[in-house]
């Protein structure tokens, strides 16, 4: 028999011995399996390179793209997490796009239909030659509402307002800022 396969009958007797060594003194401990499976502040699942489309009677709606997206689904709360921001566009009826929003972070709850829009948000109103910036923004689908209460940035055409505080319809064509601060603008009729 060669040194070589001398050594090889060696090291698989010793794997062996510990191979068994572990399987004989495993045990089934209920608590300690649980721990170990537990999926705490784990994702169910992740998708890289998301995009997603909403549509309403076959007409495309809102547009979403994410370098990743990932569902957690704990007990208490269910919410899609997009941790590298969230690219969205918004259709009308004949397809044209009419806004854009983009963000460093969202955050879907899945049950409360609310999203959680954060870090250099920046909504371009296409359709009325508006943008808007704000650090934190709340999409709640249920009641067709968007609106913050931090610092909000609004350019339009001929003016730039600010203020704490934001309330808008989900298409952006209704909107208040709540607390106006600076110069504001105010036409002779």
């Amino acid at each position: 028999m060669s040194g070589l396969k001398k050594i090889l009958i060696k090291i698989n007797i010793v794997l062996a011995i510990i191979a068994s060594a572990i399987f004989v003194s495993c045990k089934n401990d209920i608590d300690t399996v649980n721990l170990l499976t537990s999926r705490t502040n784990m994702p169910t699942f992740s998708v890289f390179g998301f995009e997603t489309v909403y549509s309403d009677s076959g007409r495309v709606m809102v547009e979403l793209k994410a370098k990743d997206m990932s569902r957690y689904e704990g007990k208490n709360l269910k919410y899609d997490e997009y941790r590298y921001g969230l690219n969205v566009r918004f259709f009308d009826l004949d397809g044209s796009v009419t806004a854009t929003l983009k963000c460093s972070y969202a955050r879907f709850l899945i049950d409360k239909e609310l999203w959680e829009i954060k870090s250099d948000v920046e909504i371009d109103n296409i359709s009325r030659g508006e943008k808007i910036n704000t650090e934190l923004l709340y999409w709640d689908m249920n009641k067709e509402l968007v609106y913050s209460d931090k610092f909000v940035k609004i350019t339009t055409e001929d003016e730039i307002l600010t203020g704490d505080g934001f309330e808008s319809n989900q298409d952006f064509s209704e909107w208040k800022i709540l607390k106006p601060a600076g110069i504001i603008s105010i036409k002779d009729e």
